[in-house]
């Protein structure tokens, strides 16, 4: 049993327990404060479904969007660990580059999440009808489209995240091969 690879397996599995909760708290705070139509954690407490729904999709989309950016930075991580070749750069610059890449991802779910829901009230907005004022009365055919407006868009915007994690990471080197023509 190689205990090297063994021990980065754990610390990985550490890490991302912790990263599943400060992600999970962390949208929640910050997709709550960038609304400014009703608070939601007020009508969480008075039982109001449709805002619920809405806000679990948000957690999901945020989950699936820094998951798609995690990946590229743990195989990263875990393949300059456990190759010795791989060490070129240096464990500070490493995490540096492992925490802005998560961070940046961060940013783009809370923009990204925003933005959306934004950009989907103003172009469904009628003269008569709110999709935020109809979200605050309790109606859950509303909540139910903007939750799936939200996971759609997580979706699409999950690859872009993780192709842009993949580009911004350093790629350790393992080692060069001759090829002879």
């Amino acid at each position: 049993m190689d205990f090297i690879r063994v021990l980065v397996s754990l610390c990985e599995l550490l890490l991302t327990v912790v990263m599943a909760v400060l992600v999970v708290y962390m949208t929640l705070r910050a997709l709550i404060r960038a609304n400014t139509d009703f608070d939601e954690d007020q009508e969480i407490l008075r039982g109001n479904i449709a805002v619920g729904l809405l806000v679990a999709s948000l957690l999901l989309a945020a989950a699936n969007i820094m998951h798609q950016a995690f990946k590229p930075v743990a195989d990263t991580i875990h393949l300059y660990l456990t190759s010795p070749a791989a060490q070129t750069t240096g464990h500070w610059k490493m995490a540096f580059y492992s925490l802005g890449n998560l961070l940046l991802a961060f940013g783009i779910v809370v923009v990204t999440l925003s933005f959306t829901l934004r950009l989907f009230g103003k172009l469904t907005r009628t003269k008569d009808t709110r999709p935020g004022k109809e979200l605050q009365k309790g109606n859950l055919a509303v909540g139910i489209i903007l939750s799936c407006v939200v996971l759609i868009v997580s979706l699409f915007v999950g690859g872009g995240v993780k192709s842009l994690s993949e580009a911004l990471l350093p790629k350790p080197e393992i080692g060069m091969m001759r090829i002879m023509r």
